[in-house]
C-alpha cells in the first residue's frame, strides 16, 4: 500500500467518500461529531470541479448525516446502500428488496442494550449497537445478534462490522451495491472511481472500485485491500485542498 497517491484529474473521476472517520474525525457517539466549515467548502468544490460526479456513501442514515453536513446539492447513500439521495432534492429512494425492521426485533435490540448500557441506533432500516465506551462486551455484542439473525432467518440479515459497532442490514446491501448503482447513474459513467474510507465496512467498495480500474484509499491504521492510505481526516482534505489547488490535473 502507498502513501503517496497519484493525481487526481477531477473531470475524468467520480469521488465517493465514507464519512465519519474518513471527512470527520470518530467520536464516542454519532451526534457529537462537527462537521467543519472546511471540509463542506472542500465537498462544494470537489462536487463542482467533478460535475456533480461526487457522493457520500455512509452508514449514517440520510436523515442523520443532512443534520450534520446540510449540502442537499450533495449526493447521498445511507444506511450502507439501503438510502439514495441525490443532489438538490430532500426526497430519500430507498432499495426497492429493503423492508423496515420488526418491532418485535428493535423491542429485543432495545432491552439488550438496556439492561448492557449500550447505545441502540435506529436508522430506521438498520440497528446499530455501538459499544465505544466498553470495547469488553464486543464477543457479547456479537452472540447476541447472531443469536438474532438465526430467529428471524426469515429476513436474511447479517452483521457489519465497523469501529467499536455491530449493525443489522440486510445480507445483500453494502457499500459496493451503493458504488454500483452510483456509477450507472448518467453523472458517473465512463468514470475512473475513487473511494476513501477508514473502517472495515468500506473494504467491499474497496474490492470494487479495485476490479474496475479505479483508486482505492484507506484512511488511517489497518489492514486493508485499498491502494493506498491517507493518515486522517485532515489528511484527506489536505490532499483535496491541494488538488484543487493544481487544478487536479497538472
Amino acid at each position: 500500500m502507498m502513501n503517496t497517491l497519484p493525481k487526481l484529474p477531477f473531470e475524468q473521476s467520480a469521488i465517493f467518500l465514507d464519512f465519519d472517520g474518513t471527512l470527520v474525525d470518530l467520536k464516542p457517539t454519532p451526534d457529537a461529531v462537527i462537521v467543519t466549515d472546511k471540509v463542506k467548502n472542500t465537498l462544494r468544490q470537489i462536487n463542482r470541479e467533478t460535475n456533480q460526479a461526487s457522493a457520500i456513501i455512509t452508514g449514517r442514515s440520510v436523515d442523520s448525516l443532512d443534520s450534520l453536513l446540510a449540502m442537499p446539492e450533495f449526493k447521498v447513500s445511507g444506511s450502507h446502500g439501503m438510502q439514495f439521495r441525490f443532489g438538490n432534492s430532500h426526497t430519500v429512494n430507498q432499495h426497492p428488496d429493503v423492508v423496515a425492521l420488526p418491532q418485535s426485533l428493535l423491542d429485543e435490540c432495545q432491552l439488550f442494550c438496556a439492561e448492557q448500557q449500550l447505545l441502540l441506533e435506529d436508522k430506521p432500516l438498520t440497528l446499530a449497537i455501538h459499544y465505544r465506551d466498553q470495547p469488553f462486551k464486543e464477543q457479547m455484542v456479537e452472540r447476541f445478534l447472531n443469536d438474532v439473525i438465526n430467529r428471524y432467518s426469515t429476513l436474511k440479515l447479517a452483521v457489519q462490522n465497523g469501529k467499536f459497532i455491530r449493525e443489522l442490514k440486510p445480507e445483500f446491501i453494502n457499500k459496493a451495491s451503493a458504488l454500483t448503482y452510483f456509477m450507472n447513474c448518467a453523472e458517473f459513467e465512463g468514470r475512473v472511481p475513487w473511494y476513501f474510507g477508514d473502517d472495515v465496512t468500506d473494504e467491499d467498495a474497496f474490492k470494487w472500485v479495485n476490479n474496475h480500474h479505479g483508486v482505492s484509499v484507506k484512511i488511517g491504521e489497518g489492514a486493508s485491500c485499498a491502494n493506498y492510505r491517507l493518515e486522517s481526516p485532515d489528511g484527506v482534505i489536505e490532499f483535496f485542498q491541494a488538488m484543487l489547488e493544481k487544478g487536479g490535473n497538472q
